[in-house]
């Protein structure tokens, strides 16, 4: 009988030790269990450290020269900021709701019509000011009214007919480049040289070859003066038309300005070819050759190569291409004001932002007019945008 319960006790002892064991086990899953802190990589520390310190200037520089700039200038092109007021920009960008460009209304008598200064004028703020000037004034040239910022705005479209030239041009000389020819090396070399050039000495090689007298005329056996922007030369004269209408006929602006043009969107593709065809060499030199010999041995032919896997593999590069070539495109200036100066059948966009905000020719200004620049240079940077959204809207597209 002693056997028996001394069995029993030890029984429900060894229940009552599991049943401790298996709730001490569920506490302790219970509770969540502490991560291990990983060691410090002294040496990533240091690395990313360094980084960060040569980082700095740039990013201090950009935030400050860039951002910072787009602000204030934003916040300028609302004022009617005149240098020869005598204020600082500080002040201006401070009081920016005293500064807003006013303008003062004096009431009409109902019955004559006539200015009524018995009663005080009305005061109107219009912060737009120049935003409304930018889309609605016409400048007075010798042929006629021109609408000005719709004169500089063509000018630039016009210049960037030079990037699908340059970039059918660019890459069939990479093509051929990166075929296995002797001296495939040298053309390379040749071909970058434009591009390393000086802006100046490629101007005024342009400006000798394509003067009256130059060596172009002389090839084509004409006399036109193609370095003359400010020219009368109208289609009516070139047609030798006694009697024309319509402005594209009658205004130089359509006539020499397009002869004038011409000369900057060649010197700009033959400028830029070389740059461009560095990419697309180095872009076809990552085209999958196991792709290309597949379709070799399927029977296809070069031309089906070349669309069918060469462009596929190449369409980053194009893309890259595209995207920088537009927004530098956007932005002309140094050429065309270096070869014909600043004139409303030549110049660029960005003249405009030069002209009002630097160099003092704001209708409604004694001098310089930051304010009008800057409302400019919103308008510009705006358009730039949106381009440059569409163009990444197209690449989503294409990817889907």
């Amino acid at each position: 009988m002693e056997e028996i319960l001394t069995s029993a006790a030890e029984g429900v002892a060894e229940d009552t030790v599991a049943e401790s064991s298996a709730q001490t086990a569920e506490a302790a899953e219970a509770v969540p269990m502490k991560k291990k802190r990983k060691p410090i990589n002294q040496q990533k520390l240091q690395d990313n450290l360094w980084g960060w310190i040569f980082c700095l200037p740039l990013i201090i520089g950009t935030v400050w020269f860039v951002y910072s700039a787009f602000v204030m200038a934003l916040m300028l092109s609302f004022s009617n900021y005149d240098m020869s007021q005598g204020k600082t920009l500080g002040d201006v960008l401070a009081h920016l709701a005293d500064n807003v460009f006013t303008q003062q209304i004096q009431p009409k008598d109902p019955i004559t019509g006539l200015p009524d200064y018995t009663q005080s004028a009305i005061v109107t703020y219009e912060p737009f000011h120049w935003y409304v000037k930018a889309f609605t004034y016409q400048q007075q040239t010798n042929a006629g009214a021109l609408h000005e910022m719709g004169c500089y705005l063509f000018n630039t479209v016009f210049y960037m007919i030079g990037i699908p030239i340059g970039m059918i041009l660019s890459m069939f000389f990479a093509v051929c480049m990166s075929r296995d020819i002797k001296g495939g090396n040298v053309f390379r070399v040749l071909y970058y040289i434009p591009c390393v050039a000086s802006t100046i000495s490629v101007v005024y090689t342009f400006k000798i070859m394509f003067d009256t007298a130059g060596v172009i005329n002389q090839l084509l056996g004409s006399n036109l003066q193609w370095m003359n922007a400010a020219s009368g030369l109208r289609w009516q004269d070139v047609f030798n038309m006694e009697t024309a209408s319509g402005q594209f006929l009658t205004n130089p602006y359509w006539c020499q300005g397009l002869i004038s043009k011409l000369v900057v969107v060649i010197m700009s593709v033959w400028k830029g070819l070389g740059g461009t065809i560095i990419l697309y060499v180095a872009g076809l030199s990552g085209v999958n050759m196991a792709t290309k010999e597949a379709a070799q041995i399927d029977g296809a032919n070069g031309w089906q190569i070349f669309w069918k896997v060469t462009m596929p593999d190449l369409y980053p590069t194009i893309f890259y291409n595209i995207v920088t070539s537009v927004i530098g495109g956007m932005q002309i200036y140094m050429e065309p004001v270096l070869l014909f100066g600043e004139h409303i059948n030549t110049s660029g966009y960005v003249s405009l932002v030069y002209e009002y905000g630097l160099h003092g020719q704001a209708v409604e200004s004694s001098g310089k007019n930051p304010s009008a620049g800057a409302a400019y240079g919103m308008i510009l940077a705006v358009m730039i945008f949106v381009l440059t959204l569409f163009q990444f809207w197209l690449d989503s597209r294409k990817k889907d």
